[in-house]
Order: structure tokens, then sequence, then C-alpha cells
């Protein structure tokens, strides 16, 4: 028995119907998982004392992380540290969190981490705290040994 409103047509439509109900469920949801790239591994202490405070162009990225958190502690998650050198050899370190800039390494500590990275991307835990109690805003802390080194 055919069944004739079921042609490909009606089968591609449906396709596309749900893919875009897929795509508006995970951003409705705030589901967004983008694996770290960087292969090198930066030692840990699991303190989270470095606090990388991001600028003003940051905070609205950081303050959508720290609305998904899942504990009193802030949203867990995994930072990349990406190495950028300008064209007049200022060296600057990008903390990247699931794709998105969240903040930059200061740069009186550059010279350490470029050090311990040997100049290639590098990836540690971190969490993103909103500090709700002041007005201090987000911050993004960093677990990693001082001075940093690849675990």
């Amino acid at each position: 028995m055919d069944v004739l409103w079921l042609d490909h047509l009606t089968m591609l439509s449906i396709a596309v119907l749900a893919a875009v109900l897929l795509i508006v469920v995970l951003r409705l949801f705030g589901i967004r998982h983008v694996r770290p790239v960087a292969e090198r591994q930066l030692a840990g202490d699991g303190g989270y004392h470095y606090v990388v405070h991001p600028t003003d162009t940051h905070r609205a990225k950081i303050g959508r992380f720290s609305e998904l958190a899942a504990t009193a502690s802030g949203y867990d998650c995994v930072a990349e540290l990406v190495p950028e050198t300008s064209k007049a050899r200022d060296v600057r370190i990008h903390v990247v969190v699931e794709g998105a800039t969240v903040g930059e390494i200061a740069r009186m500590e550059v010279r350490s981490f470029m050090t311990a990275m040997g100049g290639q991307p590098a990836r540690c835990d971190a969490v993103i705290v909103a500090h709700r109690e002041t007005a201090r805003g987000h911050s993004v802390r960093l677990d990693l040994d001082w001075p940093p080194r690849l675990s």
C-alpha cells in the first residue's frame, strides 16, 4: 500500500522542521558544547585562585555563563589560554570559554604564561563566579599552580 502524502518533499519539510525545533530548544535552554582545541594542559591545585577580571567588552558573555551555573560556586568549565601577537610585537593571552573570549591575562604576567605554554595554546579548569552580593560583577577563576607550568 502506497502512502501518497509521504512524498519526498513532505519528508524533507519534516526533517527541516525537526532540525529547526532542535536548534530552538538548544538555544532556549542554553545548551552549548564547544570542545576545547588546546592539547596542552596547565597544572592546577584545585584552588581556583587565579582571577581574570573581564573588561567591559567581555562582561555580557560572562554574565550569560554565570546564569547557567548549576552550583552555588559558579559555572564549571574549561578555559583555553590563546596567545596572540600583534604587529607591534605586543603579546596578549585571551581566555576563551566555549568559543567565547571572556577576558585576558594581565600584561605583567603574560611572560610567565608564554614561558610555561611554549607560545602554544593551553587549557585549564575554570569557574565563572557571579558576585551577587557585591557590585563587583562576574569573574573567571582559573585552576592554576603558580608559577604556571604544564601538567
